[in-house]
């Protein structure tokens, strides 16, 4: 009930008794069933008030190269963008390092607030280097997509990524911009796309909100 959203976030799931006499279940049974889903990060049991259901985080599985409107769309989520900023600057040496440029080049910066379902998610810098700095800013508003309009106007298409995560305090900035509580880190995320050529053609830094965003591996026997 909770996977189809018959039962909303936020929501109260009925007490242990209501459920083992609903169910025709013990309560020791409903008792472990509910430890499950406290486990799963589908609810949450509050102190002297009951059992709530939590929202969906939104998993990303490190197996291939989605943009982030494909990948929530792939795992059931409306995905929203809001254009901060989309400007020349110069590369600083971690942006020139990844994209294999000399130190000061100048590469474009987009800035987007990245949602799932309205609420905000993540916010997004990515800097693209020549010869794809002359991106129309147009194509990059609530729908769009970074990797779309690279396709339709340069022919470009990721093919592999080099990512690192970690955790970490949000920044003021992020805090504001995502609605963070305090207490709540970010995962960091860094990420150079490469194409075609297997010449990296964006990095990404990304901070997404650690209370609705998880990652996920897909691992195969050696």
């Amino acid at each position: 009930a909770i996977l189809r959203g018959d039962i909303a976030p936020g929501e109260a799931l009925p007490s242990e008794r209501d459920l083992a006499d609903a169910l025709g279940l013990s309560r020791m049974t409903v008792r472990r069933a509910l430890a499950l889903l406290v486990g799963q990060k589908l609810a949450e049991r509050r102190q002297g008030s009951g059992t709530y259901v939590l929202p969906r985080r939104l998993e990303q599985t490190l197996d291939r190269v989605l943009g982030f409107a494909d990948e929530a769309k792939t795992l059931g989520f409306a995905a929203g963008s809001t254009l901060l900023e989309s400007v020349m600057v110069p590369a600083d040496p971690r942006v020139a390092e990844a994209l294999g440029l000399a130190p000061e080049t100048p590469v474009r910066r987009i800035a987007r607030l990245r949602t799932a379902d309205g609420a905000p998610l993540a916010l997004q810098l990515a800097h693209l280097p020549p010869p794809y700095t002359d991106l129309p800013t147009g194509v990059l508003g609530a729908s769009g997509s970074l990797y779309r309009a690279l396709a339709e106007r340069f022919s470009l298409r990721p093919r592999s990524a080099k990512q690192t995560v970690s955790a970490r305090p949000p920044t003021p900035r992020e805090r504001g911009l995502l609605g963070m509580p305090r207490g709540v880190p970010v995962l960091a995320l860094e990420r150079t796309t490469f194409g075609d050529s297997h010449l990296p053609f964006e990095f990404v830094r990304s901070a997404y909100r650690g209370d609705k965003y998880q990652l996920g591996l897909e691992l195969g026997a050696p």
